[in-house]
C-alpha cells in the first residue's frame, strides 16, 4: 500500500519531458493569438507603373511598345478592343509588374550609366534593366530611346558639381547646401566616403538637369539632334564656368568648337551619308587652364536614313569622272573648309526656292550616270520651280563664291554662314549676288537654271558642314541655336 501511494504521488506531482513541451506549446499559441488582428490577413497588392496616353497612340502600339499582349493589358485596365483612348489617360503596363511611377522615354543623353540615370529618375536599377531589356552596360549608347520611370512626389534632380581630386562627397554636399546623408541616400550610396572624382551625383532642385556627365569646371554637355541619322548635322554644345579646351571625334568627324560667350562652346559636325550604320565611339578631352586634362568616351548609334535610289541618269560624259570634275570638286571642298567664328544666320531657315515642296530629288538618294555601275549618291535637295525661278538665301551669311560656267555645278554661289556651315546654289541661269556680299535671309540670290550636269531647269540646294554635305531638310524643318 505504501508502494502504491508513493507511485500515484510521484505519477501526480512529477513533469515529464513530453507533458514540459505540450504546455509551452500551449502557452505559445495563446500568446500568438492574443496579439493577431481579428479577421482574415490581406496579401500585399502589386503595384504597376503607369503610361500617359499622348496624341497619336493606340491600345495595339503600347502593348507592343512595353513588350506585353493586348489582352493583359485591356484586362488590366478593365478596357476592350473598342475602347477610346485620350491624351492624358493613364495605363497600368502588365508586363511590369511590381514597378511603380510614371513611364517616360528619352534618348540616351551624353554620359548616361545604368547607376546616373537610376541616381535622376530615382528608380531601381534592376527595374531599368527590366524595362529596357538590358544586357550590358554597352547597350546604354547616345540616341537609344530607353524607358525610365518618375515618382510623381519625388523631386526634381540636377547635377551637382563634379567632385575634385582630393574633395570629400561631405565637402561637396555642404558647399551646394545641401544635407549629406539625404545625398548619399538619394545617390544610392553605401556611405559618403565612396564618393569619386567625375563620377555623377545628383541633388534636389526645382529644376530637372539633362546632364549625365560631371567633369570639373562644366556645368552642361549636350550631343543635339539625336537620334543620328546618316548624312544628318550633329551639335555639341559645352558649357562652362571655368576656362576649357575641348576637343570631339565621332565617325572620322572632329567639331571645330567656337566660343560664343558666356562660357559656352559649340561645334557642329556631319554624318557622311555613305556611313555604315551602326555603333560608333564618341571621344570627348576636356583641358582646363592648369592643363588637367579629363577624357571620356560613349558609344553613338547612327541609324540608316533609307535613303532612296534614283532612276538611271544620262548627262554629259565629260562631267563624269573625268580630270575636270575632281579639279572642280576640289576647288569647292577648299571653299567650304574653313570655320568662320562667328555665327551669322538666327531661327529657323526659310526655303531658297518659292515652294518649298516642289521636291525632284532627295538628299542621299543613290545614283548611277550613263549606265555606268558606280554608285553615287545626292549631296543636296533638288528643288523645282512650280510656284517660281527665284531663289532665295535661306538664312543670313557672306557670299564667298560665284562661279559661273562649272562643268558639274554649272553657275553656283556659296554663302557662309559661320561656325563652318555654308550653303551651295547649283544649276542657276543667272546671278543676283557678287561675292563678299553679305545677304539676309529671303533676299534674291539667283534664278533657276539648267547649267552643268543638269537634266532639267531646278535648284541643286546643298548644305555642308567642313565640307561634309549633310541633309538640307534638317534645317528646313528645325532651329539650331
Amino acid at each position: 500500500m505504501v508502494n502504491l501511494l508513493i507511485d500515484m504521488n510521484d505519477y501526480t506531482n512529477s513533469t515529464s519531458p513530453s507533458k514540459q513541451r505540450f504546455l509551452v506549446l500551449i502557452i505559445v499559441a495563446i500568446l500568438i493569438f492574443s496579439v493577431l488582428p481579428i479577421g482574415k490577413v490581406k496579401a500585399q497588392a502589386t503595384t504597376y507603373p503607369e503610361y500617359v496616353v499622348v496624341s497619336g497612340d493606340t491600345l495595339s502600339w503600347i502593348a507592343l511598345r512595353f513588350d506585353s499582349t493586348l489582352d493583359d493589358l485591356l484586362a488590366l485596365n478593365g478596357l476592350d478592343e473598342n475602347s477610346m483612348l485620350r491624351p492624358g489617360d493613364r495605363l497600368k503596363i502588365p508586363s511590369l509588374a511590381g514597378m511603380r511611377g510614371i513611364l517616360s522615354t528619352e534618348y540616351v543623353p551624353l554620359g548616361s550609366s545604368l547607376t546616373s540615370l537610376s541616381r535622376r529618375s530615382q528608380a531601381e536599377p534592376a527595374d531599368l534593366i527590366r524595362a529596357n531589356n538590358l544586357t550590358s552596360p554597352s547597350e546604354l549608347f547616345i540616341g537609344r530611346e530607353i524607358i525610365l520611370t518618375h515618382i510623381e512626389d519625388a523631386p526634381l534632380m540636377t547635377t551637382m558639381a563634379s567632385l575634385r581630386q582630393g574633395q570629400s562627397f561631405f565637402e561637396a554636399s555642404v558647399l551646394a547646401g545641401q544635407n549629406t546623408w539625404n545625398l548619399v541616400r538619394l545617390n544610392r550610396m553605401a556611405n559618403p566616403s565612396r564618393g569619386l572624382p567625375m563620377d555623377t551625383y545628383y541633388k534636389p532642385s526645382d529644376v530637372e538637369s539633362p546632364s549625365n556627365l560631371a567633369i570639373p569646371g562644366l556645368k552642361e554637355i549636350v550631343v543635339d539632334n539625336l537620334p543620328l541619322l546618316q548624312g544628318d548635322t550633329f551639335l555639341i554644345e559645352v558649357s562652362s564656368d571655368e576656362p576649357v579646351t575641348v576637343k570631339a571625334s565621332l565617325a572620322g568627324v572632329e567639331p571645330v568648337f567656337v566660343d560664343m560667350g558666356d562660357g559656352v562652346q559649340m561645334g557642329y559636325g556631319g554624318v557622311n551619308a555613305l556611313t555604315e550604320v551602326g555603333v560608333y565611339p564618341l571621344t570627348m578631352e576636356f583641358t582646363n587652364a592648369e592643363g588637367a586634362t579629363y577624357r571620356f568616351d560613349q558609344y553613338v548609334m547612327i541609324n540608316s536614313s533609307n535613303f532612296a535610289t534614283d532612276k538611271p541618269l544620262d548627262v554629259d560624259p565629260e562631267s563624269v569622272d573625268t580630270e575636270a570634275e575632281k579639279a572642280e570638286n576640289q576647288v569647292f571642298k577648299e571653299i567650304v573648309s574653313p570655320v568662320t567664328p562667328v555665327q551669322q544666320w538666327s531661327g529657323l531657315w526659310y526655303s531658297p526656292a518659292q515652294d518649298a515642296d516642289c521636291i525632284i530629288s532627295t538628299f542621299g538618294s543613290r545614283r548611277t550616270y550613263n549606265d555606268n555601275l558606280r554608285l553615287y549618291y545626292h549631296t543636296g535637295l533638288d528643288l523645282g520651280y512650280c510656284k517660281g525661278v527665284d531663289v532665295y538665301a535661306p538664312a543670313g551669311g557672306t557670299v564667298v563664291g560665284v562661279f559661273p560656267d562649272q562643268v558639274v555645278r554649272g553657275n553656283a554661289i556659296v554663302i557662309d554662314h559661320g561656325l563652318g556651315v555654308y550653303t551651295t546654289y547649283m544649276h542657276l541661269a543667272s546671278f543676283a549676288v557678287e561675292e563678299g556680299d553679305v545677304v539676309e535671309p529671303g533676299q534674291l540670290i539667283g534664278i533657276i537654271g539648267t547649267t552643268g550636269r543638269s537634266t532639267g531647269p531646278h535648284l541643286h540646294f546643298e548644305v555642308d558642314i567642313h565640307g561634309t554635305p549633310v541633309n538640307p531638310l534638317t534645317w528646313l524643318r528645325r532651329e539650331f541655336p
